[in-house]
């Protein structure tokens, strides 16, 4: 697991809320993702519950760490039927986020907080999205237990943090930008020497494209096809770390100046779910098994092994790297 949390590294007995105002005042600095006035598509963590949800009603959505609220607005718009809310650290983000809603005519109820710290809502939920803020929590176990506690036993949380695989070049990118410029909050300084970097590989792009796996070129053509259907469909997306950045803008502060962050690889993803009293109903992301991957030798062996293990064999088996996108149940759960 990678690692930039001070709570991680047992730095002090404050290490948490150091980790955890460090985050607040970024994301009142640069509000999270901000990308203007168009939604999400929320139909990738939502659509795959449809069976589960059907012929349920009176359902309640929290967003936990919804930010500017490009993902909660877009759920409430699509789900008129649902009662949507969301929570976040920064009030700049939130207003963003109420902003967004109005524009966009749709109904979210929205309260700043932590989602270490018991939630502003009365009441339990049906599904609870953590997307892209677990990893950035200075204790993921206990925030997960938080919210584990404001889930209805029948309820699905659906989670996305970090794998490593595929973040592994953005880390070592953060880290040499930290050689020069270790300071965080010097966004102009490390954003120049960030776009150094990027000048020198534009520069040598043939002997970086030769360089390149196969497999990483055939990835660049098929994000470029998906970016080009989302702008048809009006929908915003944020952009990845390999993404073309003109300016230090909210996205970038994010991927290369946040002051907590990890990314896991599955047994650790495995450790958290379970450590916060959760089971994963579906692995959508990194682990999602491909059977056409395995080795025909494989297969009677393969048919026998837990899913654990099979989710870590199609980590160890994919060409590339991919983010966890999970649905999970309270364990126990029927």
């Amino acid at each position: 697991m990678y690692s930039n949390s001070r709570n991680d590294r047992g730095a002090n007995s404050n290490a948490a809320s150091q980790d955890e105002q460090a985050v607040r005042e970024m994301y009142e600095r640069a509000p999270y993702p901000g990308l203007g006035s168009g939604l999400k598509d929320p139909g990738i963590f939502i659509d795959p519950l449809k069976p589960e949800l059907s012929g349920r009603t009176g359902i309640r959505f929290l967003d936990a760490g919804c930010g500017t609220g490009h993902f909660l607005v877009g759920v409430a718009k699509a789900r008129r039927d649902w009662t949507c809310f969301g929570v976040d650290l920064s009030q700049a983000s939130l207003d963003v986020a109420a902003q967004l809603a109005t524009l966009h005519g749709a109904a979210v109820m929205l309260k700043r907080g932590s989602y270490l710290d018991p939630l502003p809502f009365e009441g339990q939920f049906d599904v609870i999205a953590a997307i892209g803020t677990i990893h950035h929590a200075s204790d993921p176990v206990a925030a997960l237990k938080n919210l584990r506690a404001s889930l209805r036993d029948d309820g699905y949380l659906i989670m996305h943090v970090y794998g490593l695989r595929l973040d592994r070049e953005k880390f070592d990118i953060k880290e040499m930008l930290d050689i020069f410029e270790p300071d965080l909050n010097k966004v102009e300084r490390r954003f120049e020497i960030y776009n150094a970097l990027i000048a020198h590989r534009r520069k040598h792009w043939l002997k970086t494209l030769v360089r390149r796996p196969l497999i990483d070129i055939v990835q660049s053509g098929i994000n470029w096809v998906r970016n080009l259907l989302r702008r048809s469909r009006g929908t915003v997306w944020s952009p990845g770390f390999t993404a073309r950045f003109d300016k230090p803008d909210a996205p970038w502060i994010d991927h290369f100046c946040h002051p907590c962050e990890r990314a896991y690889e599955v047994p650790e993803v495995l450790a958290l779910v379970q450590d916060a009293g959760f089971a994963v109903h579906r692995m959508l992301g990194q682990g999602q098994e491909y059977p056409q991957l395995v080795p025909g030798g494989w297969q009677p062996d393969y048919s026998q092994l837990p899913d654990a293990a099979k989710w870590r064999l199609s980590e160890l088996l994919a060409f590339r790297g991919a983010s966890f996108r999970l649905i999970l149940r309270k364990n126990g759960a029927a």
